[in-house]
């Protein structure tokens, strides 16, 4: 019996009952239990008493869903850290938000304790959102970094396109080549061009997506591929999905620009008349990109592949950074699909850019075989134009050169040894003999002691009995140094062609 507390009326209670209401009772309890098996299930009870089961499911339900809201956002937007999803195949996209899904709703409905019906619902709710994800923020997938079938045509679509084969004009979609679908103003400012000019090195091409942000991308890839000395001009057409760039002056021909056009994306009209082109560009040239774990990490297994598309992009300043990232490794996998593209992009105008054409071609140094006669040919091609623009060569391309069978690669070294006789000393001892009697001449025609001196310790490692007479004539030269090179590299050549120095005759 127990009394009311109020009224003090009697009445029958189950004490029992009334200790769970207070607070971690069955916990306190679980520290009088000596029985490990009733420790446990005391400690268990505590658990369910006081809810901590479905709060943590609670917040397990929360933190999946915010995690995976946060991977398809930004896998959808092209982001870092979520590169693996657009690695998969979209069934399996779908299979991954499932699992999820079902592991989300699951836990949100288990953490209902009063009211089990409303946490069910709010259950179904959260496992469809995460279900419907891959609807709402789609992954693309990465041709690039997958293989499949479908992989493989997308790839090679993109391929012709993106210049890793020759696009002719046969291959484009024939057309009744007309401009009579554009505005009466659209196109005055090329036709007004093309009066001005008498229809000499005038190019006109529409770009159907180009913006505010990509604008400047295109603009400065069109006037490097079209080699014209001045930017292009842009007109802007507002609510067209498009724009106007008119080129002038340009020497390249109308079949070329066509060409130029085409790995922008896809020539739609080509009216030969007039001197235009139409093109809707692909904007994976300038807005897609691997993840940055492919792009910079050496040791990824997509490193090579990632930094191969990177090259194909209209974004000058990615393709010298991946060429930069290519440059600093060691060559494994598809050297030849590297170096082929490497050779192709410097066999395109490349202006007066000269970090972009030195960091293609420090790429293709690494990558090249010393023996490809392409690559030779194209190297020394760059080394030149560097020369004549009074750019620096590279170490790294005269060295390359030195292995090929190209004799104009010796000229070049030489060049570069005048202007700097320490840095070039190495390279000239080992051409070898060969460089025996040009290094004599330049020794006896220069005024400059620092490449006397030069001169003379090549010598010393490559010389023969020709370089003697021209060494003795040093040994009592008024600068002491270059009379101790001297002496030195008489007494190397001797030594080494057993001349007995004993028996020289006093002088």
């Amino acid at each position: 019996m127990v009394n009311c507390s109020k009224c003090g009326h009697e009445f029958l209670c189950d004490r029992e009952k009334l200790i769970p209401k207070k607070p971690f009772a069955k916990a306190k309890k679980a520290v009088t239990v000596h029985t490990p098996k009733d420790r446990r299930e005391a400690i268990q009870s505590a658990l369910m008493e006081t809810g901590l089961i479905q709060l943590m499911c609670l917040c397990a339900s929360l933190v999946i869903a915010a995690g995976c809201v946060w991977l398809f956002y930004n896998a959808s937007s092209e982001m870092d850290g979520t590169f693996f999803l657009s690695m998969l195949q979209q069934p399996q996209q779908k299979a991954f938000a499932l699992f999820f899904a079902c592991l989300a709703g699951g836990l949100m409905a288990c953490a209902g304790r009063r009211h089990k019906i409303v946490f069910i619902l709010l259950g179904f709710l959260v496992a469809g959102g995460i279900a419907s994800l891959p609807f709402v923020y789609p992954v693309k997938l990465n041709p690039s970094l997958l293989g499949g079938k479908d992989a493989v045509v997308q790839a090679e679509e993109e391929e012709g396109v993106s210049g890793f084969t020759s696009m002719s004009l046969e291959q484009l979609a024939e057309q009744n080549a007309s401009v009579q679908n554009y505005g009466e103003g659209d196109l005055k400012p090329l036709f007004a061009a093309i009066d001005r000019k008498e229809a000499q090195g005038v190019l006109g091409v529409w770009v159907v997506g180009v913006n505010a942000a990509n604008r400047d991308m295109v603009k400065a890839y069109l006037k490097r591929m079209a080699q014209s000395e001045d930017e292009p001009i842009f007109y802007d057409r507002k609510g067209t999905g498009g724009g106007l760039f008119v080129i002038t002056p340009t020497p390249i021909t109308f079949k070329e620009f066509v060409d130029v056009a085409a790995k922008m994306g896809n020539v739609t009209l080509q009216d030969k008349e007039r001197f235009f082109v139409e093109v809707v560009l692909n904007r994976d040239k300038f807005e897609a990109r691997p993840a940055s774990a492919a792009l910079q990490d050496e040791r990824h297994q997509y490193f090579v592949l990632a930094n191969l598309k990177e090259l194909s992009c209209l974004d000058i300043r990615r393709v010298i950074a991946a060429a930069k990232r290519l440059a600093s490794v060691k060559p494994d996998k598809m050297r030849h699909e590297v170096s082929a593209k490497l050779v192709e992009l410097l066999r395109e105008p490349w202006g007066r850019d000269a970090e972009y054409v030195t960091a293609l071609a420090s790429a293709l140094v690494v990558w090249a075989e010393p023996d490809n006669t392409e690559a030779q040919r194209v190297v020394y091609y760059v080394a030149t134009e560097l020369k004549k623009a009074d750019c620096e060569i590279p170490a790294s391309l005269v060295r390359f050169l030195l292995h090929g069978p190209e004799k104009k690669s010796f000229a070049l070294l030489l060049d570069e040894w005048k202007k700097d006789p320490q840095k070039w000393e190495d390279e000239c001892k080992a051409v070898g003999p060969t460089g025996e009697a040009d290094i004599i001449r330049l020794m006896n025609e220069s005024d400059d002691f620092v490449l006397k001196r030069s001169a003379a310790r090549i010598l010393g490692e490559i010389g023969s009995e020709a370089s003697l007479s021209a060494l003795k004539a040093f040994t009592h030269d008024a600068d002491n140094e270059l009379r101790l090179c001297a002496e030195l590299s008489v007494n190397l050549i001797e030594k080494r062609l057993g001349i007995d120095s004993s028996a020289k005759s006093p002088q």
